[in-house]
């Protein structure tokens, strides 16, 4: 039964939204033609999206990366949406274009062609070129899409709060509305807004320069605004079209072996990558790979780079608490969570993946799992993580079409192994090794005198245990001095195991060609290790001539 708060929540929205009678009742007749009001179902959200227009095609195939947000089932369906429109008429599109430059369309380009090379619920490209002969592509914003989208997701968020008002939707989607739509407003306010996509241009062409075959189009900033976007026109074959590739004598297993190599690079490597790699989005002519559309990519840090490499390594390997730990470092809870549940799942999981050779897991796969583990958890992870997801489970379709071959586990793993070996890495690891000695170093100090004090405690009668136990002075004291000198041993190898590491590091300042810190942790060490060798057989000699341990 809905609650009080709902209702009010229906209220404040329905109060705000200032969208015109008009598209209310278009869409209330939409929900009634498709009968929402009886139940929702993916493929029937699907036809109720595509009915009600342009608008909610593009929230729709937003919402299929956000598989930590909604059911499976439901991304899966959404996924199969298409953007296509009609065209703008070529006058409107001069308009826009004119109205971008603040001048007439002459002063930028010397010819546009009219026929459109794509038109898309949120824009259209023509192909134009500029006084010094560069073909260029020019893709136009459709004239008040932005306060249209604006609109519609009011009236989504209207649509989703009398679903859960109702209760006519599964639990599985009402739980994550309110998550869903902040999503999908912060996405598509970056949709509509071409000097994102002109940034994300600029550095993913920056980012992938040095890989051979792989390319971008060139932006133009000085012709481009928030409105309209002028870049490189690519000419080429989409790769979705196998059988002209075929007939153009393309190797279609080297094709697919540069495109792994060049979506690992992007996520492993440089942490932004292209976060919708369907076939539609990668062109192939004679200069090798090209990716276009840079509207939705993915950003990780490097932080979240080494998190991805250890969950990399925890499938890989079937450890499911290492799985657990990197993705509990990543998820953000919004409610309680069964951590033994959730091992058990991991567990679960991967022993589904044991008896699969490893070239055979599928990654993409792999991560929406996981995804879908940690949704009955009540966690989340960021939106850069499950477009990831979704990336790879792209890629790895597109692979088994043209390249079924292409082991990307293997190409992963050659990555994490090589950036492994870095600099950065080593220092990183170095820094984190020093900080966690520290720490166990202020941990194992205090050891001995909470080992005393417990004793102590269980002397007086003051700690209840499953046994009475009355221990002699004597034994405590050797207790004590066992934990002691175990402490100072932890110490002295941390020190040692820190300096080795610090050592490989140009780290300033340095003493004969060695790093004075790394320096100072050896003879640190060795002090501490002298001494407990000296206390252990002081200890030992005094057992044997039956003295008294002090």
């Amino acid at each position: 039964m809905a609650t009080f708060k709902e209702f009010l929540r229906v209220a404040e929205i329905t109060v705000k939204d200032k969208t015109s009678g008009k598209r209310m009742k278009e869409i209330r007749q939409i929900l009634l033609k498709h009968h929402a009001m009886s139940g929702l179902t993916p493929e029937k959200a699907v036809a109720i999206l595509e009915d009600l227009g342009p608008t909610y095609v593009k929230i729709g195939q937003i919402a299929s990366n956000r598989s930590d947000l909604l059911p499976k089932g439901y991304c899966d369906a959404f996924e199969k949406l298409r953007a296509d429109v009609p065209p703008m008429p070529f006058d409107t599109v001069i308009e826009r274009i004119e109205a971008s430059l603040d001048a007439p369309w002459q002063a930028a380009f010397s010819s546009i062609a009219k026929e459109p090379l794509g038109s898309a619920s949120i824009a259209q490209v023509h192909k134009a070129t500029t006084h010094d002969g560069t073909v260029v592509a020019v893709k136009v914003r459709r004239p008040g899409i932005a306060q249209q989208m604006a609109e519609d997701i009011t009236l989504m968020k209207h649509l989703l709060a009398l679903a859960e008002f109702s209760n006519i939707a599964p639990d599985g989607l009402v739980l994550t509305a309110d998550d869903l739509v902040s999503e999908l407003e912060r996405t598509t306010a970056e949709e509509v807004d071409f000097s994102i996509e002109l940034e994300n241009l600029k550095r993913f062409h920056e980012e992938i320069e040095d890989q051979r075959g792989v390319t971008s189009p060139l932006p133009f900033p000085e012709y481009s605004s928030d409105s309209m976007l002028v870049m490189e026109f690519v000419s080429g074959t989409l790769l979705d079209d196998k059988s002209a590739l075929e007939a153009q004598g393309k190797d279609l297993a080297a094709i697919g072996e540069r495109l792994a190599q060049s979506y690992v690079t992007q996520v492993v490597d440089d942490g932004f990558f292209h976060a919708d790699p369907h076939p539609g989005n990668i062109v192939i002519n004679d200069g090798g790979i090209v990716w276009i559309d840079l509207g939705m990519t993915g950003s990780l840090t490097a932080n979240e780079r080494a998190i991805v490499s250890k969950v990399f390594r925890g499938v890989a390997t079937g450890d499911p608490y290492a799985l657990k730990d990197a993705l509990l470092s990543l998820a953000k809870a919004d409610g309680p969570v069964d951590h033994s549940m959730l091992l058990e799942q991991m567990s679960t999981m991967l022993a589904s993946y044991a008896s699969t050779d490893l070239s055979d897991i599928n990654i993409g796969t792999a991560f929406v799992d996981v995804i879908e583990i940690l949704r009955t958890q009540n966690l989340t992870l960021p939106p850069s993580f499950t477009m990831l997801a979704r990336g790879f489970l792209t890629l790895e379709g597109v692979l088994t079409e043209i390249a079924p071959s292409i082991n990307i586990v293997d190409i992963v793993s050659v990555h994490v192994k090589k950036q492994m070996k870095t600099l950065s890495y080593i220092e990183g690891k170095a820094q984190d090794l020093l900080l966690n000695t520290a720490e166990s170093a202020e941990a194992m100090t205090t050891l001995p005198t909470q080992l005393s004090h417990t004793l102590d405690m269980l002397d007086r009668g003051q700690l209840k245990v499953s046994m009475d136990m009355d221990l002699p002075r004597d034994i405590k004291g050797a207790i004590y001095q066992v934990a002691s000198l175990l402490a100072l041993s932890l110490i002295s190898a941390g020190l040692f195991v820190g300096s080795s590491i610090v050592c490989t590091t140009p780290m300033q300042p340095q003493i004969f060609g060695v790093p004075l810190l790394g320096a100072l942790g050896y003879l640190g060490a060795f002090v501490l290790g002298v001494y407990v060798i000296v206390r252990a057989v002081s200890i030992r000699h005094r057992q044997v001539n039956d003295e008294k341990i002090r």
